[in-house]
C-alpha cells in the first residue's frame, strides 16, 4: 500500500483491501492492473462527484464507510427538481436510499411495524410471502374518504372512532369504524353491540345510532342514542356501556343552550337513555 495516500479504512465490499482516496474518489486497493490496461480485483469506488449530491465530501464518505450509510440530505435528480434521500452501501455499490416512514403503533395482528406507503399503511410483514406474511392493510381511501394517519394510529391502539363521510356505490353517505377480520385485513363495520330493547344490532349513522330493527314490521325498535347528546360527544364506548351495563361509569360533562355546563351521568331507564 502507498504510505502517502490517506487510508479510509477496511473495504466494506471485499473486506481484505483498504479503501484509499485518489483524484477521482475513493477506490479499494485490492486490485492489480493487468497488462491489457484493465483492472482486477476489488472494484469497489466511490466517486467524488456524485449525480445527485455533487461533490462528495471526506466527512460524507467515512460516514458512509463507518455507518454504511449518510444522513439524510436534499439531492437533485437530472432534471434538477430536488427529494430527500441518503447515500447506502448496497451489494458493494453507493445507492440511494430513502427513509421509511412508520407509524408509532404496532400492527394489532403480528406486532410487526406498520409503514406508510403510497396507497395506504401496511404491516412491514404484507408484503412478504409464506407463513410470515401480514394481512393487516388501510387503505388511503376507502368508499371515497380518505383516511388519515391519526385515524389508523387510533385503530391500532384499540381506540374505536366513528368515521363519517364514507359514501357508498349508490352515492348516500354512511359513517362507519375500520374492524379487523379474523384473517387480519380490515373492513368496515358499522355495528356497535345488541340492542338492550330488541336483541338487534346498534349501527351507526351520520347522526344516532340506531337499531337495525327500526325498519322491521315485526319489531319496529325505536331505540336510538343521538351522538351529540346536550354537546357531549357520545362515543362507540359509551353505547357499548350503555346497551351491555345500563350505564356509562364515568360521569360526562353536558352544557346547556346558555352553555352553562352541568356533569351527569348517562343510563338506560325504561327503554331510553336519561341524565342522573
Amino acid at each position: 500500500m502507498d504510505n502517502t495516500l490517506k487510508d479510509f479504512g477496511v473495504c466494506p465490499k471485499c473486506g481484505k483491501g483498504h479503501i484509499i482516496e485518489h483524484p477521482f474518489g475513493w477506490s479499494c486497493n485490492n486490485s492489480e492492473k493487468q497488462a491489457d490496461g484493465t483492472w482486477k480485483g476489488c472494484d469497489f469506488v466511490i466517486f467524488k462527484n456524485n449525480n445527485y449530491v455533487g461533490e462528495m465530501t471526506e466527512d460524507m464518505v467515512l460516514h458512509l464507510l463507518t455507518k454504511g450509510e449518510t444522513s439524510e440530505m436534499e439531492m437533485h435528480n437530472k432534471a434538477g427538481r430536488p427529494f430527500h434521500a441518503k447515500l447506502i452501501l448496497k451489494d458493494g455499490k453507493v445507492a440511494l436510499g430513502f427513509n421509511e416512514h412508520f407509524l408509532e403503533g404496532r400492527c394489532p395482528v403480528c406486532g410487526g411495524r406498520i409503514k406508510k406507503t403510497s396507497k395506504g399503511y401496511a404491516c412491514e410483514h404484507f408484503f412478504e410471502e409464506g407463513d410470515s406474511h401480514c394481512n393487516f392493510y388501510v387503505g388511503n381511501f376507502i368508499c371515497n374518504r380518505m383516511i388519515t394517519e391519526q385515524e389508523v394510529e387510533n385503530f391500532v391502539a384499540g381506540r374505536k372512532q366513528v368515521l363519517d363521510g364514507f359514501v357508498s356505490k349508490a352515492g348516500k353517505p354512511f359513517s362507519s369504524l375500520l374492524s379487523l377480520k379474523e384473517d387480519g385485513s380490515v373492513f368496515l363495520n358499522s355495528t356497535i353491540c345488541k340492542c338492550p330493547v330488541c336483541g338487534g344490532e346498534i349501527r351507526v349513522s351520520p347522526k344516532a345510532y340506531n337499531c337495525s330493527n327500526f325498519s322491521n314490521e315485526d319489531v319496529k325498535c325505536q331505540f336510538f342514542i343521538w351522538r351529540n347528546l346536550d354537546g357531549h360527544i357520545v362515543t362507540p364506548e359509551d353505547v357499548i356501556q350503555l346497551c351491555e351495563n345500563g350505564q356509562v361509569d364515568e360521569v360526562l360533562r353536558f352544557y346547556r343552550e346558555n352553555g352553562r355546563p352541568f356533569d351527569k351521568q348517562m343510563k338506560f331507564q325504561d327503554g331510553k337513555i336519561v341524565l342522573v
